[in-house]
């Protein structure tokens, strides 16, 4: 039998992704022009993401501390692997999109 406060942890995080993710695809919607919707869309499906990892690291611990059956650590550490691959996506794409509007976007200050 799962713990009172794993259970409402868990629950709490997901009812976050959700949110997050809701607001992300009214993000792709509502928002004008194709950078807002970008960073609106990628930051809020990466903290939904984010906390679907932690909701999946909770129950593994949990689970993994009530029956001690060595699946449970097989789940983390998939979970983990799939939170650095999340992890180094995020930072490579974020490098190239500020390398990308460094090169065609002037500064703000740039004098004509």
């Amino acid at each position: 039998m799962s713990s009172f406060v794993f259970d409402s942890a868990i629950w709490i995080l997901l009812f976050g992704s959700f949110v997050f993710g809701v607001l992300g695809f009214f993000g792709l919607l509502i928002f004008p022009d194709i950078r807002s919707r970008m960073f609106t869309a990628s930051r809020a499906s990466l903290i939904a993401a984010g906390l679907v990892i932690v909701s999946v690291f909770l129950y593994g611990i949990n689970a993994y501390q009530e029956t001690g059956q060595e699946i449970y650590l097989a789940l983390l550490a998939h979970t983990a692997l799939l939170a650095l691959v999340l992890g180094a996506g995020t930072v490579v794409v974020t490098r190239i999109l500020k390398d990308t509007v460094t090169e065609t976007v002037p500064p703000l200050d740039a004098k004509k």
